[in-house]
């Protein structure tokens, strides 16, 4: 089977190198989407190793996962594993996505933080929780599923899940958007527990405002 893993980055350069090498062993290629970084982060990902493409401006997270997927079915993946590139998903983890995957059958296999099974390094920020819960509510209501941990962007696809993940939002609802149509494509999905793992310099993102956000796209994707 071919394995890609694919990483999309924004600015993170002082990160995305050790993602890469760490993930590399895991994997026959890793894929980087710079989606407009003003630093070095493409020059530093090419010198690590990774195929890395480039988009001229920031088009936000969605559009850069779904550059990774479509760059990955062109080069024939059987299975791409997306993983950020700030450090906050444990590459030696990858393993265990792909055993659901490959050996159990499942076209996605989603990393949960919140499993029992789960392990914490770092501090979690006190607000996150809230702006998870809205979008665990929100995405249980329109799918026969619900997950622990939506918004965890740690996960393995088939190549079936692939050719399904043909995104409508923008910004940062990928992940729940991805749930969103492995659901309505029938797909079969399993959530596995990672390692929480929190970073100074990770997602600037408000949590309510985020979570309140995607449940919106959510009511708007069914309209």
């Amino acid at each position: 089977m071919k394995l890609i893993a694919g990483i999309p980055a924004y600015n993170r350069q002082y990160s995305v190198c050790g993602v890469i090498h760490a993930a590399e062993g895991y994997v026959d290629e890793v894929i980087v989407v710079d989606d407009g970084s003003t630093d070095n982060t493409s020059k530093l990902a090419k010198r690590a190793g990774a195929v890395v493409l480039r988009h001229e401006t920031n088009e936000g997270k969605t559009a850069a996962v779904q550059t990774l997927i479509n760059e990955a079915i062109r080069r024939d993946a059987d299975v791409l594993i997306l993983l950020d590139s700030d450090g906050q998903h444990d590459p030696d983890e990858i393993p265990v996505l792909l055993k659901s995957v490959i050996e159990a059958g499942y076209d996605l296999a989603a990393g949960s933080r919140k499993l029992k099974e789960s392990k914490r390094k770092g501090k979690r920020p006190f607000i996150r929780p809230l702006g998870q819960f809205v979008l665990k509510i929100g995405l249980s209501t329109l799918t026969k599923k619900r997950y622990s941990n939506p918004e965890c962007g740690f996960r393995a696809l088939s190549r079936r899940a692939m050719e399904v993940m043909n995104f409508r939002g923008k910004g940062f609802s990928v992940e729940a958007e991805m749930l969103y149509l492995a659901d309505k494509h029938g797909l079969k999905t399993i959530e596995v527990p990672i390692t929480e793992i929190y970073v100074e310099d990770g997602s600037t993102l408000n949590p309510w405002r985020h979570g309140f956000g995607n449940l919106a796209r959510l009511i708007a994707w069914i309209s």
